[in-house]
């Protein structure tokens, strides 16, 4: 008898349960994006972000009116599942405007013989327009330590003549830690791409709070890095770009890091390939070299770990290379050190966490201007 109730009980439970599950009605739609990554003279990644499973794929209209669909696929797999959606279009012409429109399909089921189709849910038409392989100005901005502010980066982006930039750099330490990517998406990612990310792209720079959290170690999945490293390299107008990576700031054997951490190892293997960057022709040739890089690498009187380990190694490199500028973050103060000033030949110049950065580089050479979130105009510098 008591094995029966007992059964009953189950039975109940188990109907109770089934029954108090309520329909999914929400709308198959797209949640988050999309912002481009990666933009070169014949390609470009757009990345967004749907509420449920989907196959990603992309409408991309060219001059001549003629659109294609674009999905992607990898070891004969087409892309399909998940939520986070990344399509790379390749193909592309220089100094170029396309117009482009989200196609993703929602997967029902997903079964090794048995997959059902949902519905498909697209995007207004963006554009974009392809870098030119050679020319002779760029216009770019920079912001940094946001730590998940996003009112903060607003105020600097309605203050920033948006039109006028190519591309944006985000110059680390955009969240304090990451747990989860909604911290990515109310933090920064959403504000940019209500201001421009859907137009324009961001060149994404890991700062040492971007190696925090459980999900750190998944950062890459929300963007496209070249190389798929964190450091890397890029030309744009007459500017050679150089990306440089610092890790964490304090000793791997530091015991917050309970022993899961590794970046003596990785700023070695980085070292060994800048060491290969400046000897290549898009460096040598370039009429201005700029390293982007979230903390400051001046001389010998660094503050942490990772600042001393660069300034004894990566610095004297950079020095004779020959580098223009560097520009940095982290101190949360606005800085500028003159080269004949930082002890190793080229300018430091760092904007804050409080502030944000616009750049252009020409002909004449290179101009930076720092402004507040008001858009009161900090600092102006000049590099010839």
């Amino acid at each position: 008898m008591k094995r029966i109730i007992l059964l009953l009980l189950l039975s109940i439970a188990f109907l109770g349960f089934g029954y108090s599950q309520e329909p999914d009605n929400e709308t198959f739609a797209v949640t988050h994006g999309p912002w481009l990554q990666n933009l070169s003279s014949t390609g470009v990644t757009i990345i967004w972000i749907t509420n449920k499973s989907a196959v990603p794929g992309v409408y991309v209209t060219g001059p001549d009116g003629k659109s294609i669909l674009v999905r992607n696929s990898h070891d004969g797999f087409v892309d399909a599942g998940g939520t986070l959606h990344k399509v790379r279009v390749e193909g592309l012409m220089p100094s170029t405007s396309y117009k482009y429109k989200l196609n993703s399909v929602q997967i029902l089921k997903f079964e090794p013989y048995n997959i059902f189709y949902g519905d498909t849910t697209g995007s207004k038409v963006f554009s974009f327009v392809t870098p030119a392989v050679k020319s002779e100005k760029v216009s770019f901005t920079v912001i940094n330590d946001v730590h998940e502010m996003s009112g903060k980066m607003g105020s600097y982006l309605r203050h920033n003549d948006i039109n006028a930039q190519e591309f944006y750099f985000f110059n680390g330490d955009m969240v304090s830690f990451l747990q989860a990517p909604e911290q990515l998406y109310r933090g920064f990612l959403d504000t940019a791409v209500f201001y421009f990310a859907s137009v324009k792209p961001f060149m994404y720079i890991r700062g040492n709070h971007e190696t925090r959290g459980y999900r750190a170690r998944d950062l890459k999945d929300w963007f496209d890095f070249p190389g798929d490293r964190f450091y890397y390299s890029f030309d744009r107008g007459p500017v050679h770009f150089i990306v440089l990576d610092g890790g964490e700031d304090k000793p791997d054997n530091n015991r917050y890091y309970y022993g899961l951490a590794d970046y003596d190892a990785y700023r070695k293997q980085e070292l060994e390939w800048l060491k290969g960057e400046v000897k290549t022709d898009e460096f040598r040739k370039a009429k201005y070299r700029i390293v982007m890089v979230h903390m400051p690498v001046p001389n010998g009187t660094a503050q942490n770990y990772s600042m001393n380990y660069m300034s004894a190694n990566f610095a004297p490199l950079l020095r004779d290379a020959g580098i223009n500028l560097m520009i940095s973050a982290h101190t949360h103060k606005n800085s500028m050190t003159a080269k004949d000033a930082t002890g190793i030949g080229y300018p430091v110049l760092v904007n804050s966490n409080e502030s944000f950065l616009e750049v252009t580089a020409d002909q004449l050479g290179i101009k930076a201007t720092i402004k507040d979130a008001s858009g009161k105009t900090i600092f102006n510098y000049n590099f010839n």
